[in-house]
């Protein structure tokens, strides 16, 4: 379930066509703020859905979302760079269809990831290729959505999740225990690596922006007596002084797992993300398995 400031931000292929709508009312060429505040507008959002930051801790969710919807805008021919941080919509801008804007979109991400075909194959009859920007791109494309599709649990459903990757990982009869009370520790597993074992306390932070050092110690602080491993999940960033906190000498060392590491493992074990082998791999974010911990937390 999204949350009430996440409520009125639309997905990455509806906010396209509503970014389009708004930069049709704006002078151009327009400025990323400008468009930015013009999508906010048509949206009808409120001051805190407006201020809400995007996991990376640099910019807005709503900036970041936008961002993306300009690119596909861009690339089905809507919008073209004016440079500076500007943009202009075109004569296509006045014909084009939401439908025609999605289908130009995909049919270029297909052309990319076929172009990347040929290119790992030729790289087995010939000298090595330089990698190319698109591919950061298709990777944070994946993970944005798959980072938004978790931000939509409820914090019951992301504990469930953390729990079941856990047991996936290695962890065993990894439980939820968080209650009210429970001083911030949400669950706990086992972990035996050879004859012996230990508990390990998980704390799972479904959360945008950076954790700082006091969410590390107030962590650590509720561990004490109790175990001493701790594993700290967030579907957002550190702070550098948190990582620093974290494994600070001479006090229980936290275990750290970003938003990026997160979407790495779910990757990994393929929980929720279908990766399909190919010489390339595309990824798919799977709806079913995430809502399977929105019904049992119910």
């Amino acid at each position: 379930m999204a949350t009430r400031e996440e409520a009125g931000l639309p997905r990455y292929p509806e906010l396209r066509w509503v970014t389009l709508t708004a930069m049709r009312g704006l002078p151009m060429p327009a400025s990323n703020a400008d468009i930015d505040e013009a999508v906010a507008d048509v949206l009808g959002l409120t001051p805190r859905q407006r201020a809400l930051m995007h996991v990376n801790g640099r910019q807005t969710e709503l900036g970041y979302r936008v961002a993306w919807a300009r690119t596909a805008l861009n690339v089905a021919g809507a919008i073209e760079d004016a440079g500076r941080s500007l943009w202009r919509t075109t004569e296509e801008a006045e014909r084009i269809d939401a439908r025609t804007i999605n289908a130009r979109y995909d049919a270029h991400l297909e052309a990319r990831r076929q172009a990347r075909l040929e290119r790992a194959v030729g790289a087995d009859s010939g000298p090595e290729r330089p990698g190319n920007e698109n591919d950061v791109e298709i990777e944070q494309d994946w993970k944005a959505l798959l980072l938004e599709r978790l931000m939509e649990m409820t914090p019951a459903a992301f504990e469930r999740l953390t729990a079941h990757l856990l047991r996936v990982a290695g962890i065993a009869e990894p439980k939820v225990i968080g209650r009210s009370g429970d001083g911030g520790i949400d669950g706990v597993g086992m972990y035996r690596p050879t004859l012996i074992s230990f508990p390990v306390y998980f704390q799972c932070k479904r959360y945008r922006g950076s954790v700082v050092p006091s969410q590390v110690r107030d962590f650590r602080g509720a561990m004490a007596g109790r175990g001493s491993h701790g594993l700290l999940i967030t579907t957002g960033t550190f702070s550098k002084e948190a990582e620093k906190e974290a494994s600070r000498d001479g006090a229980v060392a936290i275990d750290l797992v970003n938003g990026d590491d997160l979407c790495d493992l779910l990757r990994q074990y393929e929980l929720g993300v279908k990766v399909t082998p190919r010489t390339v791999e595309d990824v798919e974010i799977q709806q079913a398995f995430f809502e399977q911990f929105e019904e049992a937390s119910r």
